[in-house]
């Protein structure tokens, strides 16, 4: 059976209490919400790749957008060249 299910700001709530109280250790920030040490630092470590990407100026969504955009033009070039072969191909056979 799953465990609970965190909301996103869930989950940034707790890493920022990491963050905003050095006096506190991570054991008990996760036995304050009933998490594993582990699921703290998966969240962390996402939190931290987020916010590197972040910077970086890297868009993941605009990225697939774009390669879908590219996707569907090369889509649309080859179906056009596939009537045009279907065409020739029928006039050559009459």
């Amino acid at each position: 059976m799953p465990g609970r299910i965190w909301t996103g700001e869930e989950k940034y709530s707790i890493i920022m209490e990491s963050f905003n109280n050095p006096n506190i250790t991570i054991a008990e920030i996760c036995r304050n919400h009933g998490i594993a040490a582990s699921m703290f630092y998966k969240w962390k470590d996402q939190f931290l790749e987020g916010g590197r990407k972040g910077l970086e100026g890297k868009d993941p969504d605009k990225a697939l957008m774009k390669e879908n955009e590219n996707l569907k033009a090369i889509i649309g070039e080859m179906t056009i060249a596939n009537e045009i072969l279907k065409k020739n191909y029928m006039r050559r056979k009459r």
